[in-house]
């Protein structure tokens, strides 16, 4: 049996990481007694039901600072009272905080990074914040690689790679070839998300006389942004074939209704929102960027870019359309790889192993 496990991810906004803190969590809760901590006012804490029938303890920490004698007390004391023996942090900035809240203590310190960063933190302060980790999980290749060329690996500490699991549909229902494409996009509405991109990118299907729906599903987080789409959509001649769905519980309906899923977004991580596209066979055309091009090296079929622009993009979504057929039976392969490559047992398994 291992030993107590506290997760902490002390985000306040709904993104990929604080997803991947709470799917983490629950994944593990029915081998490892496991205990949340999280920031007050935050997403995670906010959806109550992230945690319903789940045997999890959850904590609330305020503070005000990324360095916070606050968070380093309160962390501190969840840690001891409960008699904590390991710790998955996801997120960065808290790490000076969470060294002093750990300071020795017997804690077996993983990092769980999801997400590429590109400033160097192997400056003189950084190695004293991070010399009390155990083990660095990147969730992908891309982002082991990207682990060892930006932090400090104490020499005690161990690298390594864990995939991330997602809770696939095992029975879907393939859209039927119809002549129409149906395109979605599935993230949050944000610049680098690649929305812009993929209205843009369009406009070849239209010229080309193509029958077409593009849907994007995801909360509009950038109003600005969301804004200067629907001005620019305003002018155009294909604006009925462009839906923003918002947030969605029917994200299954939607995509069972797709065959194309676009995400042109560059700085991703394995994203969940490829793995899902992945797992309900669809065609994925992605921006080849961070770990993108894993999924093709795994066996995926996926178009990818080689220069992440509009007119690539373009090019390849005409391709997929005028060979749509063809690329939806290729695509349906998709969905049994997904099963399997990213099944929770197998995270699960992983992350077991590294745990005291």
């Amino acid at each position: 049996m291992k030993q107590k496990t506290a997760i902490i991810c002390l985000s306040r906004v709904n993104g990929g990481m604080e997803l991947a803190s709470v799917k983490l969590t629950r994944l593990l809760s029915n081998k490892v007694e496991i205990e949340f901590i999280a920031r007050d006012n935050s997403y995670i804490l906010n959806k109550k039901e992230h945690f319903e029938n789940y045997n999890i303890k959850v904590h609330q920490v305020t503070f005000s600072s990324n360095f916070s004698f606050k968070l380093i007390k309160s962390v501190r004391e969840i840690l001891i009272n409960n008699k904590i023996k390991n710790v998955i942090f996801l997120g960065a900035s808290e790490m000076k905080s969470l060294y002093f809240a750990t300071l020795g203590l017997d804690i077996n310190f993983i990092i769980r990074q999801g997400s590429k960063k590109t400033t160097s933190k192997k400056d003189i302060f950084h190695k004293l914040f991070y010399s009390n980790v155990n083990y660095f999980v990147g969730n992908c290749e891309y982002m082991k690689k990207n682990i060892l060329d930006i932090l400090p690996i104490p020499q005690k500490a161990k690298v390594t790679r864990i995939y991330s699991s997602l809770r696939l549909e095992e029975d879907i229902l393939f859209k039927e070839f119809n002549g129409k494409i149906n395109l979605v996009h599935v993230g949050r509405i944000h610049p680098g998300k690649g929305q812009f991109e993929a209205i843009k990118a369009c406009d070849i299907l239209y010229e080309n006389d193509f029958d077409f729906k593009l849907q994007f599903l995801g909360d509009i987080q950038d109003k600005n942004y969301y804004e200067t789409m629907i001005n620019y959509i305003k002018n155009l001649k294909y604006k009925s074939k462009i839906e923003f769905i918002g947030y969605t519980s029917e994200v299954k309906k939607y995509l069972q209704e797709s065959d194309v899923f676009i995400f042109p977004s560059l700085g991703e991580g394995m994203s969940n929102a490829i793995i899902e596209s992945l797992g309900f066979g669809l065609i994925p055309i992605i921006y080849n960027d961070t770990s993108s091009p894993e999924f093709k090296d795994l066996g995926f079929h996926i178009h990818l870019t080689s220069q992440n622009s509009v007119e690539e993009l373009e090019k390849i979504v005409l391709n997929v359309a005028k060979n749509l057929k063809e690329e939806k039976e290729k695509a349906k392969k998709n969905h049994l790889k997904a099963l399997e490559t990213f099944s929770l047992q197998r995270e699960q398994k992983e992350y077991l192993t590294i745990l005291k």
